[in-house]
């Protein structure tokens, strides 16, 4: 996710959801284009029709191509899929005909444009980008300095002309191996990884390289030492005696088969265990509960079978818990799902959260901590392994990629 907004990263990502999840046959209806897709700024997540003080669409203006208000045109109103509790609505324009772009993207850009950014990031920035490229810049120095000549680059993996400029230079250079790294997330996962990305890099490479793929940085005991190591020093902030409930927070998927179920024990289990461990040093009253931010609600989850975030936050309350502490344990760095998509259906569980509120984030060199009061119970999102704690996962990715490049050493090939 760049730092800037850029509607095309957006647009990009939902086409890949289309094309992932949708048979063929629904990829050219669903992601429809009748015309312009807007959102009032002031009521972006409107379920019914109402009379907008304004209209963005999704690439920023307020205006149509002759520079006349959208809010003082002619638009319709497209309703919201009311069987989805986080579904919206939104108002179609078709006065300048057509972007290009599906109205659903479009949909979902004005929000991003109109609400994130114009109103609830303050920076009008998102840190995902600037906190993995430093990831990247760390572990590439310390992998240059072990394996001498060795190439290294930086790619998006929702852009793929970036793919393609990276493997043409490693080619050029001489590489005869190519390693896929990916570090937006401890988990690897079909949907990005082994069924999008690598993909493309395939593609990319058409045989004229061998192409290695490193393992998942979460089976590397490093990046589970990032978030026992935040919530060491979290704890210790903390009054002695006071109960702690531990919430180790998914992002969570809708597929009914993913890799990364068959994987993520690897990952989760031994994360679990360090995390009580941490828990049993500290004494007192503790629990340890999992939970899914996203598709865990009734819409998606028919059999109730997941347990939400905002439910765990909901068991504290209700059990009398001094605290909450969440650790978001697939996320190296801040993006707009934690900050506000996934803040929306978890931090509502307290009285005091106001999804308009803006959500300031001056210091990337410092976890994005959240506090949220009820009852007896302060809730604490204690952020991502970020600033002091990046060392931990520059470690694991270093960790795995020197062990495929140890092994390609020993037979001979150049990465």
């Amino acid at each position: 996710m760049p730092e800037d907004y850029e509607f095309e990263f957006y647009r990009d990502f939902m086409r890949h959801v289309f094309e992932y999840s949708l048979p063929s046959f629904l990829r050219s209806i669903v992601p429809g284009d009748k015309g312009i897709g807007h959102l009032d700024p002031d009521n972006p997540l409107a379920r019914g029709a109402f009379t907008p003080k304004s209209l963005i669409d999704a690439r920023g203006p307020f205006v149509d191509k002759a520079g006349k208000p959208y809010v003082e045109c002619k638009v319709s109103w497209v309703k919201a899929n009311l069987k989805n509790p986080n579904d919206h609505g939104y108002f179609l324009y078709k006065g300048d005909g057509r972007h290009g772009e599906p109205d659903v993207c479009e949909k979902v850009g004005a929000k991003v444009a109109g609400w994130y950014f114009g109103r609830l990031l303050p920076e009008r920035k998102v840190p995902l980008a600037a906190q993995m490229r430093k990831i990247y810049e760390d572990a590439r120095e310390e992998l240059a300095a072990r394996f001498p000549g060795t190439e290294f680059r930086l790619v998006r993996y929702m852009a793929p002309e970036t793919i393609k400029t990276a493997v043409d230079e490693l080619v050029k250079a001489g590489c005869t191996t190519i390693v896929y790294q990916g570090i937006n997330c401890p988990l690897y996962t079909d949907f990005e990884d082994y069924g999008h990305a690598l993909e493309i890099v395939h593609a990319c490479v058409a045989a004229r390289a061998r192409v290695v793929m490193a393992d998942q940085l979460g089976n590397q005991g490093a990046m589970r030492a990032a978030f026992t190591d935040l919530l060491r020093d979290r704890l210790a902030q903390l009054p002695a005696g006071a109960s702690v409930l531990v919430i180790l927070s998914r992002h969570g998927h809708p597929f009914k088969k993913e890799t990364q179920d068959e994987r993520a024990p690897l990952y989760r289990e031994p994360l679990e265990r360090e995390v009580r461990e941490v828990l049993a040093k500290r004494g007192g009253k503790t629990e340890v509960v999992w939970s899914f931010d996203e598709y865990g609600d009734e819409f998606w989850d028919r059999t109730r079978s997941k347990f939400e975030t905002h439910a765990a936050y909901r068991k504290a309350i209700d059990e009398g818990w001094d605290y909450a502490v969440e650790l978001p344990t697939e996320f190296p760095a801040e993006n707009t799902d934690l900050m506000i998509f996934h803040a929306m259906k978890k931090f509502n569980a307290f009285k005091d959260y106001d999804r308009n509120q803006p959500v300031p984030y001056p210091d990337w060199e410092q976890p994005l901590v959240r506090c949220f009061k009820e009852g007896k119970t302060t809730g604490i999102y204690a952020g991502c392994p970020v600033g002091p704690y990046r060392k931990h996962v520059v470690e694991a990715a270093v960790n795995s990629i020197a062990q495929v490049l140890e092994a390609k050493e020993t037979q001979g090939a150049a990465p």
